[in-house]
């Protein structure tokens, strides 16, 4: 070993030494503000530095019909407000160092703003975020290009098979339900959006009481409460909107081919999994690193790939949301051993369900809660998690939990668990490509 390397050892090791501590003793300080806001809020003073993110419940899940308004909407903050233009905007962010970011998914819409913490850079900083959230424009010729960039990007997905994949898979697997259409919308639907209805989504779902703050950084609890009481102030009070429907689980098993012009057939095996604080979630989560989260060290690599070689690369995951979001399980392979692949794969599952070595859920159990403390390395990691357990209403105390329930739970919690929840009868599979 030379010096360099020894070195970058050294270093590694004290990293990881130090990190459980710090993640072990995060405290995380929660409040709601006089309009309803919820608020959490981590103090780090390590760096000079503070990174806040407001999520609102205004994901594509809220496009009532009007699919891609919410992504379209969230696409326009920032670009104006009542008293400045998009170049002012960006002028200001970049002359203060500060960093401006946002962002829809099917669930929400985040915004994220990192700065500075001293006052004549976190002040200003602060001040225009809040103005770019509560006093958004949309200047109509900005909304237009914004409407050629998506209808664009919606066209280079088309030529992409595993978004093909994807938004097939959702569009099957949740038919009528508000999840079922892609977050970006369709070119059609793009299109006949109008001013208004951005206009008017914005208003609805912009909202004090719709809001989740989270603050991590260099300021003390006293300045966290009074920067998350100037946002929320800023904001109209609004309402709270009302609880997404249930998705109902496949009856019965379905498969679905789109024929797509490629050497490679994209191949996905899913149904319904649990909604984000689900009770089961902890030994899915624990069994989905065996079963194929966990790269190289999964039963689905070392079947599909290390001893058919049929892929380069198989993975399985559960997407928690405010209702049960997808179990997947995704490969590409060449379209000869398409239907090879699938027969391992569902081979593969139906075994897992039935038994696994206890030594394999150890070694899996001892990876996760020691690589943990990772997560937390950073404090955007942090403020990721705070906005997850602010938005999702989960305990406060959940990154002290959830290592804990992971090292704790047992080979019969996860075969109990899996075998509930999973119905390997009444899957949805999903191909895409020209399978042989």
């Amino acid at each position: 070993m030379t010096y360099r390397q020894l070195f970058r050892f050294v270093l590694t090791l004290g990293l990881l030494l130090s990190i459980p501590k710090a993640w072990a003793e995060l405290k995380i300080e929660s409040w709601n503000t006089g309009q309803g806001s919820k608020v959490l809020f981590v103090h780090s003073p390590e760096l000079p530095m503070v990174d806040i993110e407001v999520t609102f419940d205004a994901g594509s899940a809220r496009d009532a019909g009007a699919q891609g308004l919410a992504n379209f909407t969230a696409a326009l903050i920032g670009s104006a407000t009542q008293s400045q233009t998009e170049d002012q905007l960006a002028d200001g962010f970049n002359r203060l160092g500060a960093q401006f970011s946002g962002s829809a998914s099917r669930d929400s819409a985040s915004f994220n703003l990192r700065t500075l913490s001293r006052e004549e850079a976190l002040t200003p900083a602060f001040d225009q975020f809040v103005s770019v959230l509560s006093q958004a424009k949309f200047e109509p010729d900005i909304v237009e290009r914004e409407r050629q960039r998506l209808i664009l990007g919606i066209k280079q997905q088309s030529t992409q098979p595993q978004a093909v994949l994807n938004n097939q898979l959702w569009k099957s697997l949740y038919a009528k339900h508000p999840y079922s259409h892609p977050t970006s919308g369709s070119e059609k639907t793009i299109k006949a959006l109008k001013l208004a209805q951005l206009e008017g989504f914005y208003q609805t779902y912009y909202t004090a009481q719709n809001a989740v703050i989270a603050l991590v950084g260099n300021v003390s609890l006293e300045q966290a409460k009074v920067l998350a009481q100037r946002l929320s102030v800023a904001l109209p009070q609004g309402k709270k909107p009302t609880a997404l429907p249930i998705p109902k689980a496949l009856n019965r098993a379905q498969s679905v081919l789109k024929d797509f012009p490629s050497s490679q057939t994209y191949y996905a095996l899913a149904q319904l999994g649990v909604e984000r604080g689900h009770p089961d979630y902890i030994p899915l989560f624990v069994g989905n690193h065996l079963l194929g989260g966990s790269g190289f060290g999964s039963f689905l690599m070392e079947e599909v790939r290390e001893k058919r070689g049929l892929v380069y690369g198989v993975s399985s995951y559960f997407a928690p949301m405010k209702q049960p979001g997808p179990f997947v399980i995704s490969l590409s392979t060449k379209n000869a051993s398409a239907k090879e692949a699938e027969e391992v794969v569902q081979q593969t599952l139906n075994q897992f369900l039935q038994d696994f070595p206890e030594e394999r859920l150890q070694a899996i159990k001892e990876n996760l809660v020691g690589g943990f403390a990772l997560r937390m390395d950073s404090n955007s990691k942090i403020l990721g998690y705070l906005s997850l357990i602010g938005f999702y209403d989960l305990p406060l105390d959940y990154l002290q939990t959830f290592p804990k329930a992971v090292e704790s739970v047992t080979k019969q919690q996860v075969l109990a668990a899996w075998q509930k929840q999973i119905q390997p009868n009444k899957m949805l599979s999903v191909m895409v490509g020209q399978p042989e």
